[in-house]
C-alpha cells in the first residue's frame, strides 16, 4: 500500500464517527444505514476502499425522492439504495452476494445545504466476507497453591520446609540449667576463702 492510499484509508476512518465491522458469509448480503442528523441531508452518495485494489471507488447516488444513480460498472441489483424519512433522515444501502474481493471500508457522505453540519461522515462500516469474528477466550485465574506444614520427629534431621515444634522445650530447659549453672559459679566466686575450705571440709566429713 503506498503512502498516498495509507493516507486516505486513515482520514476514511477518522473521518467517520463510529466504525462497525461486519463478518458475511460469502455470497451473504448487508444493510448499512446512516442516519442525518435532521431534515438537512437532501443527497447522499456511496463509496467503498477496497482492501485488494486499494482504491477508493465510488458507488452509488440517492436523494430524499428516492431518485438512484449508480457509478459506471456497479451492479444496480446488488446495490439498492432506499430513504426513510422519519423523526429523522436515514438513508439505507443494501448490498447482496458478497465475495472475498469485495473486503474493505463502506460509508456514505451527504450533501447538506448546511455547511456547519459536524456529521458529514456520519457512520462506516469494515466488511469482511468470508471471515469468522475473533472470539475471547475466559481469562485465566490462577489460584494459590496451599503450603502444608510438616512437624519434624525430635531423633532426625529437620528437613527443609519443616518447623521444628519438638525442638523448642529442649532448647528452653538447656537455657535454664545454664543459668542455674552460671548463678552457682557467681555465688561461690564471690564467697571468702575461709568459708569456701570451710564448706569444702564439711562437705567431704
Amino acid at each position: 500500500m503506498t503512502l498516498s492510499r495509507v493516507w486516505t484509508f486513515l482520514g476514511l476512518l477518522a473521518a467517520a464517527s463510529a466504525v462497525t465491522i461486519l463478518y458475511p458469509g460469502l455470497g451473504g448480503s448487508e444493510s448499512l444505514t446512516c442516519e442525518c442528523p435532521d431534515h438537512q441531508c437532501q443527497k447522499v452518495y456511496w463509496y467503498r476502499f477496497l482492501q485488494e485494489t486499494e482504491k477508493l471507488q465510488f458507488l452509488v447516488f440517492g436523494n430524499s425522492a428516492n431518485s438512484v444513480k449508480h457509478a459506471e460498472g456497479i451492479d444496480g441489483t446488488r446495490f439498492k439504495v432506499s430513504a426513510n424519512e422519519g423523526s429523522k433522515m436515514t438513508y439505507s444501502l443494501r448490498i447482496t452476494g458478497l465475495q472475498k474481493n469485495e473486503t474493505g471500508f463502506y460509508s456514505c457522505m451527504f450533501n447538506s445545504p448546511k455547511h456547519e453540519q459536524k456529521s458529514q461522515m456520519p457512520a462506516g462500516y469494515y466488511i469482511r466476507p468470508g471471515e469468522s469474528p475473533p472470539t475471547s477466550s475466559p481469562p485465566i485465574i490462577k489460584t494459590p497453591k496451599k503450603t502444608k506444614t510438616r512437624v519434624c520427629p525430635s531423633n532426625i534431621q529437620p528437613v527443609k520446609g519443616c518447623k521444628p515444634l519438638v525442638l523448642w522445650p529442649s532448647v528452653g530447659v538447656l537455657l535454664v540449667l545454664a543459668v542455674v549453672l552460671i548463678s552457682t559459679l557467681y555465688y561461690f566466686s564471690r564467697l571468702p576463702k575461709k568459708c569456701r575450705h570451710h564448706f569444702t571440709k564439711k562437705m567431704q566429713l
